[in-house]
């Protein structure tokens, strides 16, 4: 009985010890942790919601300042072609099909969609000659109105592969697009691709200009944008606008295997459209500038051949005859570094800056010559009256024209010297032996190596011995000789 007494004391003496020794201590009771607060990175997100905002405006304004103005344009085309005629002996046929008949001609009609942009109050419509090329009836829907409006073809241009149609009818209060400088464009600016993809009119696609300066060979001068905002068929002839609101491209094609966007569109620059735009509304053949120089792009290897240590530029392969150019004394060999003053990286973009010039007009073109740079004043030639005067098939019909790089490419033999021939006359020499797109490497064992050596071998030939020629073909990537005698 005592111990158990003792151990009650011992434990209440050890609870009033603990009691005394907390309250002395004074030790706080544990307090749930308040999150972390970090006002800064609230700060942030709300700049950067604003910026998103006002980003989102800038989309929408430039939008809306072009949208108005972008047209559905539908074409019909009326074609006929021949079918073969049904013969029936059995007279159980002929019940069906009637008697034996001959050939029978079908008509059809073809339609295509596409879009335009409008550019002023008169009516006037820019876009691809695609859209409309050929075409027996245009119809035109602007957006936001009711019926539609006919139209009729003003210009055409094949070779920049713009055109330029105009609205038929009582119509006012036009709204319309404004031009834009398409040399300002930079890679990775934002633009939109407006127009009737499926027929889904009026829709906005944004992408960036993913870059400039492409060539397809889908037409004979191209320095096209890519842009990876969606364009598909539909766009075609449709404007590409920058977030000001200008028009800085006309959509023109894309790059797909499936028929429908890929993330590779491209379009026509505005600077380009500007250069044939008076024409095309006037309704003038385009007037384009002529040089006279066939060339290329200068590759790294031809940099080093030729020693040359600047970046871009176009490599002269070959002179035409009695052009602005051989009369400036250009020759083969020489690389184009500027042209009036702006620099040239491609051949392509010179060609398009000599297509560009007013003929009559005296241009400034830079060369690198033997280590050295020089300026030439060249009067520019024009171009029509370049391809009338070309010269006619010689004694074995044969027209020809020099390698491009793209046809190399196509061979698979980057170093491949020659010819191609661009043309066989029925009645002539070569009739049956040589094909348009074969290339000639030699004339009577000598290399050819530009029109000029081809020329000069041929006039130098007996027509009555002939000559033997070495002939790559594109259908069989093999050489062989062949021999050719006058008629």
């Amino acid at each position: 009985m005592r111990k158990r007494t003792a151990v009650g004391l011992i434990l209440v003496a050890g609870l009033v010890i603990g009691l005394l020794l907390g309250g002395l201590l004074q030790t706080p009771a544990p307090v749930p942790a308040e999150p972390a607060v970090k006002p800064q990175a609230s700060a942030e997100l709300e700049q950067l919601r604003e910026f998103a905002d006002n980003l989102g405006k800038v989309f929408e304004a430039a939008a809306s300042e072009v949208s108005p103005a972008v047209v559905w344009v539908s074409s019909e085309k009326v074609v006929k072609y021949q079918t073969p005629g049904m013969q029936f002996r059995d007279p159980y046929f002929e019940r069906f099909f009637g008697p034996e008949s001959g050939p029978q001609e079908r008509v059809e009609k073809q339609r295509g969609l596409g879009s335009g942009v409008i550019i002023d109050s008169q009516g006037y419509i820019l876009t691809n000659n695609h859209v409309v090329a050929g075409a027996d009836a245009l119809t035109v829907k602007l957006p936001d109105r009711k019926g539609d409006f006919k139209a009729k073809v003003v210009g055409t241009d094949p070779d920049s592969e713009l055109a330029v149609i105009k609205l038929e009818g009582d119509f006012k209060d036009l709204p319309t697009a404004k031009l834009g400088d398409s040399d300002k464009l930079r890679v990775g600016q934002w633009v939109l691709a407006i127009g009737n993809p499926f027929g889904f009119a009026n829709t906005v696609s944004a992408g960036v200009v993913s870059a400039k300066g492409r060539v397809l060979g889908m037409a004979r001068y191209e320095n096209l944008i890519q842009t990876d905002a969606a364009i598909n068929p539909g766009n075609s002839g449709g404007p590409l606008v920058n977030l000001s609101g200008e028009v800085v491209g006309i959509s023109f094609a894309i790059f797909s295997s499936t028929g429908g966007y890929l993330g590779i569109g491209f379009a026509i620059p505005s600077n380009t459209v500007k250069q044939v735009l008076p024409d095309l509304k006037a309704g003038k053949k385009i007037d384009r500038g002529f040089l006279g120089i066939l060339g290329e792009d200068v590759t790294p290897e031809m940099a080093e051949h030729f020693k040359y240590k600047g970046a871009g530029g176009a490599l002269v392969d070959d002179i035409v005859p009695d052009g602005p150019a051989a009369k400036a004394k250009v020759e083969a060999g020489d690389i184009i570094t500027q042209f009036n003053g702006k620099p040239i990286r491609t051949y392509e973009e010179l060609r398009s800056l000599v297509a560009a010039t007013e003929p009559g007009k005296t241009a400034k073109l830079t060369i690198w010559r033997d280590g050295k740079e020089s300026t030439l004043d060249i009067p520019v030639g024009r171009l029509a009256e370049a391809a009338a005067a070309q010269q006619a098939p010689d004694w074995l019909g044969l027209k020809v024209d020099p390698l491009t790089d793209e046809q190399k490419r196509e061979f698979n033999r980057p170093d491949l010297k020659g010819v191609v021939v661009s043309e066989v006359a029925d009645d002539g020499a070569a009739s049956g032996l040589v094909e348009e797109g074969d290339v000639i490497m030699s004339v009577n064992r000598v290399p050819v190596n530009s029109t000029a050596d081809y020329q000069r071998a041929i006039a130098q030939a007996n027509p009555q011995r002939g000559v033997v020629m070495r002939v790559l073909s594109p259908n069989t990537g093999y050489t062989r000789f062949v021999v050719i005698r006058g008629r």
